[in-house]
């Protein structure tokens, strides 16, 4: 019991020395990506967002990037969809108001029959936006 009331004397004490000398503590800043974001938007639209294609035939679908932000920015595409489908450019860089066409293109083998979803996302080091088209794949 002595130690418990000692500590708490002792660290009365320090605080009343910090406040009484003017000392401040200083703790680092810590910046939020959201801040250094401040001022980057994109938008990305597709000229189709329902598609349907034959097994053996392929099918092209563009995309448009917009970069509605004040700056300049590099972006990456990612694809998350069968291995029958190729996304291009796989990056690019855009001024502010500028935009940037995206070719996907759909070629699904023989046996590949039924329905997909393709996400297409552009993303920077501060925005990132997706596009979802359902692939509907017919026999020949």
């Amino acid at each position: 019991m002595r130690f418990k009331s000692f500590l708490a004397f002792f660290l009365t004490l320090i605080a009343i020395i910090v406040v009484i000398a003017g000392f401040s503590i200083k703790f680092p800043r810590v910046t939020l990506k959201e801040e250094k974001c401040e001022g980057y938007s994109l938008f990305l639209f597709a000229d189709e967002n329902r598609v349907s294609t034959e097994v053996g035939k392929g099918k092209l679908i563009k995309l448009r990037a917009i970069n509605a932000g004040e700056f300049g920015d590099k972006y990456e595409v990612s694809l998350n969809g069968p291995d029958w489908v190729v996304i291009k450019p796989a990056s690019f860089r855009l001024k502010p108001d500028d935009s940037k066409r995206l070719f996907l293109y759909i070629s699904p083998p023989i046996g590949t029959e039924g329905k997909y979803e393709i996400k297409v996302t552009v993303s920077s080091r501060c925005v990132s936006e997706s596009q979802v088209i359902e692939v509907g794949v017919l026999p020949e």
